[in-house]
Formats: C-alpha cells, structure tokens, sequence
C-alpha cells in the first residue's frame, strides 16, 4: 500500500512556495521567516515577546519548545531572543520543521526532536526555560507533560505557556474548555510564582504581508485543509468572543 500524505511536509512545502512569491517584495518580519504561515493557529507570534519578559535569554540560554509543530515559536524566539532552542514534536513535523529551519539558516541555533512530551530524551536541569505555544492539550494529560517540563527544567527556571481557551461550554476541538484550571495544573506539578496574564486584545496579526502570505497559503492549500478551516474557526472565534488567548507563566523551585 502507498504510505499515507505526511501533512507536515505538504504543508511546509506549501508555505516555502509561499514565501518564494512574497519574499520577493522585501524581506520578512524578524523572527518571521515565513511571515507567521508556519504558526498552525495564526494568533501573533510576538506574543512570545510578552512570555519572555520573565525570562532572562542570552545565547547561552536555552529554551525548550514543547510541541513546536513546524517550528515558529521555535525560531522566533531563537532570533528575537539571542537563546537556543529545542523544539520537541512528531517525527514528520520534527523533519518538515528542520528543513524550514535549515531555510532559514538557523540550522546553528534552533533544534528540532522528535520526541514524546510525557517521556522526553533529555536529562534533569537541561534546559533554562521551558514553553508551550499553543500546545499542551495536544500533548496528553497535563499532569504528565507538566511533570516533564519540571523535571528537564533547571531549578529558578520559568516556565511559560499560551493557552487557547474556549468561553462557552462546547469549546472548539483541540482547546481548552473554560472549567480548565491551568493554574491549578502548574501547582500541582511543584511550580511557584504563577502568574496568568490574558492577551486576547493582541493576539490577531494585523500586518498586511502576513494577511496577503496567509490569504496565497489559503489558495495553495484549498479551503477544506485542515489547516486553513482551523485558523478560519480560530479567527472567528476570537472575534466573537468565543476564544481566549491566555499566558501563563511559572518558576521551578
């Protein structure tokens, strides 16, 4: 039998395809090689500036990206923040994200894994911070993954999370419902400090490149993708208030 479509390289495919047409108006955004077309839900990718003012990052830093999918949140904090980077995800996303990268020629300072976020292949205090954009329930029961980024995280290390939270009952498929305590989750799981900040006001992108790339990727990819339907619904939602865009950030004692 032939093997199935690997979503992750058609896509990152398309978004290269992309970017070769409107990259030819001028150079991306920074941080934005491929002009936000790589973040799977299309909220701003400089919300990732707001997660970092917990942090200190320098390029001896190094952060761990929980669930990077092709790698965005990866890349843009590696060159916005002067840090390193690993970004864990599904074999197929960890080799569709590493060509993106290797792109970008950030090949040196950004990483892609393939690796299971509640049993991940790094050692206790590997890591100076660790995030998840977007990801965690997709990552499993929270309670597991959570106790992983605690364990590879070295201590007085933060730990910084966006979460896509629904505001009614019947939440989208694949975000967090509103009786979700995430709060609750990260003091469980030994953190300290917890702060909770929403940022639901700034997180739809306004920039009028990155409209026009989302808009072409959209044609390229055809309306029913899985893709494009998902951040059509997201975009709505924020704009109905039905979504919340929510950070959250934590210390390791």
């Amino acid at each position: 039998m032939p093997a199935p479509p690997d979503a992750s390289a058609e896509i990152a495919a398309a978004i290269e395809d992309v970017v070769r047409t409107i990259g030819a108006g001028g150079p991306a955004p920074r941080g934005m090689p491929y002009f936000g077309l790589d973040h799977p839900s299309g909220t701003r990718l400089r919300l990732v500036d707001e997660l970092a003012a917990r942090g200190i990052f320098r390029k001896y830093e190094h952060v761990l990206d929980l669930g990077g999918g092709l790698g965005a949140s990866t890349r843009y904090m590696a060159v916005r923040l002067g840090c390193t980077a690993t970004a864990t995800g599904t074999a197929a996303e960890a080799r569709a994200a590493g060509g993106l990268t290797r792109r970008a020629a950030l090949g040196w300072q950004v990483f892609h894994v393939a690796a299971d976020a509640a049993s991940l292949p790094f050692g206790e205090a590997a890591f100076t911070h660790v995030w998840a954009i977007e990801a965690l329930p997709q990552l499993g029961p929270a309670e597991r993954t959570l106790a992983e980024a605690a364990r590879v995280l070295r201590p007085g290390g933060h730990l910084g999370i966006q979460d896509l939270v629904g505001t009614q009952a019947d939440p989208l498929p694949g975000i967090l419902g509103p009786s979700c305590s995430r709060t609750r989750d990260l003091a469980r799981a030994g953190f300290v400090e917890i702060a909770e900040r929403d940022v639901t006001a700034e997180a739809v992108e306004h920039g009028s490149r990155q409209q026009v790339a989302r808009a072409q990727l959209a044609r390229r990819l055809g309306d029913g993708h899985p893709l494009v339907r998902r951040r059509q619904t997201i975009e709505h939602a924020l704009a109905t208030g039905r979504l919340r865009v929510v950070q959250y950030t934590a210390r390791r004692p």
